[in-house]
């Protein structure tokens, strides 16, 4: 071989291991390959991309503010998100609430808005809503019903 191609060849391999190595430091950390920047409409990657501390948690659904900070109390909580426009958009804030948060009976609608789910977790509003800033989408309301 001659030293020209074997240079150009060392030179391949290494970049392709540190775009390797990137690649899955990113995937460790959380972050996504997805350039739809979370707005899904016309995203190639539809149904493929986006994965993505506990606090207080507050009722926000009326006037008077309701903490619970018990563990082993259920509670359903209701997200009202802007943003979602596609089924992948659906997909995008599943894995981000499933990768950071212990989750029961997942369920999101890009036609209505909403993604509701079960938890145990004691989280914040501000928690919620940096999970699915996280992702592009935007929280507009939160709404909490303790089960038991």
């Amino acid at each position: 071989m001659n030293p020209g191609t074997f240079a150009v060849l060392a030179v391949l391999i290494i970049i392709v291991g540190l775009i390797v190595y990137k690649m899955i430091k990113d995937k460790k950390s959380g972050k996504s390959s997805c350039s739809c920047g979370g707005s899904c409409s016309g995203c190639g990657m539809a149904g493929s991309c986006h994965k993505p501390q506990s606090g207080k948690s507050s009722d926000t659904s009326g006037d008077n503010s309701i903490v619970v900070e018990d563990q082993n109390v259920i509670k359903k909580i209701t997200l009202q998100i802007d943003g979602m426009m596609c089924g992948m958009c659906e997909s995008h804030i599943n894995d981000a609430i499933r990768s950071n948060l212990n989750v029961k009976k997942l369920k999101t609608s890009h036609a209505t808005g909403l993604s509701e789910f079960l938890t145990n977790d004691v989280v914040s509003d501000e928690r919620l809503k940096d999970i699915i800033n996280k992702t592009g989408y935007k929280v507009l309301e939160i709404k909490r019903e303790y089960i038991s």
